[in-house]
């Protein structure tokens, strides 16, 4: 053997060594309570829209929609009391969710309690919808499905295309879909006088078809400039068409004949939704760092509305051509300025403006039938919000037990509304908006917390609900209304308290238990009376309400459970709401649209290095609501089944099966209306269809 040269550094091999710091979790670790639900996790069950997927998410819940489109997103089975935010601002009117896919979406925050540096328009809670933004790392993917239900189909196409350089970023998802839809249902109205003797007897049947093409561009673009600025610009356009024909039938077996007992209807509609922004942050030597930011929304909606109704003998006696347009315009801006950490405290002091601009045009054109006048109505109406808010917030660590989280929030709302026929009307309103949010680690413990929350939130009408500008029915009565705004409406204002339980364990086990409360002021409902000799349905502010409930959310390895278990990843939350308006007769004076009770149960299993199956369970009760004295809705109880397959051959490429609504239950929904002259009701039925889904991502 040579000999080793006496100059020669000697080596010896180690062990490695790997240093891992514990990764920062908002939901647990952060003063305000925030839950942060990933990408990844959106992503699961392969779902074709966002709001497939959100269904599943902690007190989250979607309504029934329209024929073509989602219903509403609620927290707490509060829909009109949800804010929800894309990318930290206001979802422009009228937009489109269906319109966003997983894939588009960075994360989603769900905030129970508010704080400063959002709208306090959050009185349930608010949902913000973060965008793809920063590339972390080079990368292209190509995803395609199909999908079926009742017959109809639904393909798409997404590219998604990723790059990070030293100085720049960029991101660009671009989606491609066409989805074909059938929705029937059924129904039975029945009439009863006051001694309730039944006087009417009438069956309906609804069926809507129709498809929906949409293309969605979505680029982002990250820049570092000198002195350590970054600029990031951002953009999302989406452009639709929604052609929809509907049949409409009613069979009179007791009581008058409807003027229309068939009518056929059909719609198109052009849609382009354009949000952008520009976000520039400057760090000050020892003073902080500046995020300003400016944003610009449109959306432009074109629609078309053909209507032929016919009498009892088949002769023709209604002929609707209806032609609207309706243009968004919004224009923001909102900065922070995060001054250094002294001591304790972290504060942060911001403002937020902007102006909502509505403009609504609808020539109605009646033409002559059966023996009757033709007539054109021209229904504008031209709307605006302006907004504007100050806010400061201070993050005080008072030990590493105990932290509090101290906000307040002045905002301004001014909204103007005019049109034809009607004057215009002015309001102001202007609302501080206090919060204190606690957060105590248990000595001893670092798993279990506790969080306290105390605020002032509110809800201001919507531009929508302002114009008083009339949408006529068919077939006007009790049941089947007029629609229109009211340009008096008021903001409606509550005071919250909210508390939470947490323990945190091992691999992202975690139990949360809470609960809620809130008092509202000024609770805006619908009424329901004969205006000028037709059924008009209107909203107004009238009295006050309580509501209050239970949270429970969880999360654990089956394994964590019961050892020896299979690795199944379980997941399960439940949230029981109650609420009562003041100055309806009871019992059901709920608010209007609040879900009773919601769960979700979700389970994944990676049983081979290749293969992993899952499902998730939704449940939304429903039951009767008294929104007025005189007028009530039976809300639907839901139960979903969607069940996964996924196949990862290789590390760039997978196959996913999925079946959405396997369990197709049966929907029942109603309406009724009591006065003086009785009562008269409608229930309706149907079966939203089994949907199958199969998907293919590859990474190229």
């Amino acid at each position: 053997m040579p000999a080793t040269p006496a100059n020669a550094t000697a080596t010896t091999d180690l062990d490695s060594v790997s240093v891992q710091g514990e990764r920062y979790d908002a939901r647990r670790d952060d003063t305000a309570t925030r839950i942060v639900i990933a990408r990844e996790e959106l992503l699961r069950q392969g779902d074709a829209t966002l709001g497939e997927a959100m269904k599943r998410l902690p007190g989250v819940t979607i309504g029934i929609g329209t024929p073509g489109r989602s219903g509403a997103i609620a927290l707490r089975g509060m829909a009109g009391y949800t804010q929800v935010l894309i990318d930290g601002q206001r979802a422009p009117t009228g937009f489109d969710f269906d319109s966003l896919t997983p894939d588009m979406v960075e994360r989603i925050e769900i905030l129970r309690s508010p704080t400063a540096d959002l709208s306090g328009e959050s009185i349930a809670g608010t949902i913000n919808i973060v965008l793809a933004q920063t590339a972390r790392t080079d990368a292209r993917q190509l995803t395609l499905a199909w999908a079926t239900a009742d017959g109809r189909q639904a393909p798409s196409a997404s590219w998604r295309s990723s790059r990070r350089e030293e100085s720049r970023s960029h991101v660009l998802t671009a989606t491609a879909a066409r989805r074909e839809f059938l929705y029937e249902d059924t129904g039975l109205e029945r009439g009863y006088d006051p001694a309730g003797v039944e006087n009417l007897r009438r069956t309906t049947r609804l069926r809507s078809i129709g498809v929906r093409d949409g293309l969605t561009l979505a680029p982002t673009l990250d820049l570092r400039l000198a002195n350590d600025d970054t600029l990031a610009l951002q953009a999302f356009l989406d452009s639709s068409h929604l052609e929809r024909t509907g049949d409409v039938d009613w069979e009179t077996l007791l009581g008058p004949q409807l003027d229309h007992v068939r009518y056929r209807q059909g719609n198109d509609i052009d849609n382009t939704q354009f949000n952008t922004s520009v976000t520039w942050t400057h760090p000050f030597a020892g003073a902080g760092t500046l995020t300003a930011k400016a944003n610009a929304a449109w959306n432009r909606e074109d629609y078309q509305f053909r209507e032929q109704g016919y009498a009892a003998d088949g002769s023709l006696n209604l002929e609707d051509s209806t032609t609207a347009d309706m243009d968004v315009r919004n224009l923001g801006s909102n900065g922070k300025w995060a001054l250094p950490k002294t001591g304790r405290h972290q504060v942060q002091t911001g403002w937020e403006a902007s102006v909502d601009r509505r403009r609504e045009t609808r020539i109605q054109h009646l033409l002559p039938v059966a023996g009757k006048e033709g007539s054109i109505s021209d229904l504008s109406f031209d709307s605006q919000i302006r907004r504007l808010a100050a806010y400061a917030q201070d993050d005080i660590a008072f030990s590493p037990q105990w932290s509090m989280y101290l906000g307040l929030r002045w905002e301004a709302i001014e909204t103007t509304s005019g049109g034809t026929g009607f004057a215009a009307v002015r309001n102001r309103a202007s609302v501080f908006s206090p919060v204190l949010q606690s957060l105590w680690k248990m000595p001893g413990s670092d798993k279990d917390q506790v969080r306290l929350a105390l605020s002032r939130t509110f809800k201001a009408p919507t531009l929508a609900a302002l114009s008083a500008r009339p949408y006529t029915s068919t077939n006007n009565r009790p049941l089947n209304p007029d629609v229109r705004g009211n340009p008096g409406l008021e903001p409606e204002l509550a005071t919250g308290l909210d508390a939470a339980y947490e323990r945190y364990g091992k691999d992202g086990a975690r139990l949360s238990v809470g609960g809620y409360v809130r008092r509202i002021r000024g609770v805006i409902r619908t009424e329901t009376r004969m205006l000028e000799g037709r059924w008009v349905a209107f909203p107004a502010n009238g009295g006050d309400a309580s509501a209050w409930g239970l949270e429970m959310d969880a999360r654990a390895g089956l394994a964590q459970l019961h050892a020896g278990a299979p690795a199944i990843d379980l997941r399960f939350n439940a949230t029981l709401n109650r609420s009562r308006v003041d100055g309806v007769p009871g019992p059901d004076n709920r608010i209007d649209q609040q879900v009773p009770f919601s769960a979700t149960l979700g389970a994944d299993w990676k049983f081979d290095p290749e293969w992993t199956a899952g499902l998730g369970y939704t449940y939304r009760s429903g039951g009767p609501v008294r929104i007025t004295a005189s007028r009530g809705n039976l809300d639907a109880y839901r139960r979903e089944l969607d069940m996964y397959l996924l196949w990862a051959p290789a590390r760039r490429a997978k196959l996913r099966l999925a079946v959405t609504n396997a369990l197709h239950p049966t929907l029942e929904t109603g309406q009724w209306y009591l006065d003086a002259d009785g009562l008269q009701r409608i229930d309706r039925q149907r079966r939203p269809p089994v949907g199958v889904r199969l998907q293919w991502e590859m990474q190229l």
